[in-house]
C-alpha cells in the first residue's frame, strides 16, 4: 500500500483505546496483552513491518466505530435551503 496510507493508519491507531488496540493486534494474530504504550509500540510495529490492506481496513473500521462522521442525508440537506426564520416542519 502506499506510504500515505500507513501514515493516515499511524495517525488513526494513535488515537485508539486499549480495547481498540487490542482488537486489532487480536485480528493480526499478534499478542495483545500489555499496558497501553506497549500495545500502541506494538500496533505501530505492525504497520511498519507490514502495511497490508487488510491490516489497513480493520484500523479504518476500529476509527470509523469510535468516531464515527455525520453524514448529510436528503433531510439534512433540504434544511440548508430553508429561508431564516422558517421551521422545517411546519407551523410552529
Amino acid at each position: 500500500m502506499e506510504a500515505g496510507g500507513c501514515m493516515d493508519s499511524e495517525h488513526m491507531v494513535m488515537s485508539f483505546r486499549v480495547s481498540e488496540l487490542q482488537v486489532l493486534l487480536g485480528f493480526a494474530g499478534r499478542n495483545k496483552s500489555g499496558r497501553k504504550h506497549e500495545l500502541l509500540a506494538k500496533a505501530l510495529h505492525l504497520l511498519k513491518s507490514s502495511c497490508a490492506p487488510s491490516v489497513q481496513m480493520k484500523i479504518k473500521e476500529l476509527y470509523r466505530r469510535r468516531f464515527p462522521r455525520k453524514t448529510l442525508g436528503p433531510s439534512d440537506l433540504s434544511l440548508l435551503s430553508l429561508p431564516p426564520g422558517t421551521s422545517p416542519v411546519g407551523s410552529p
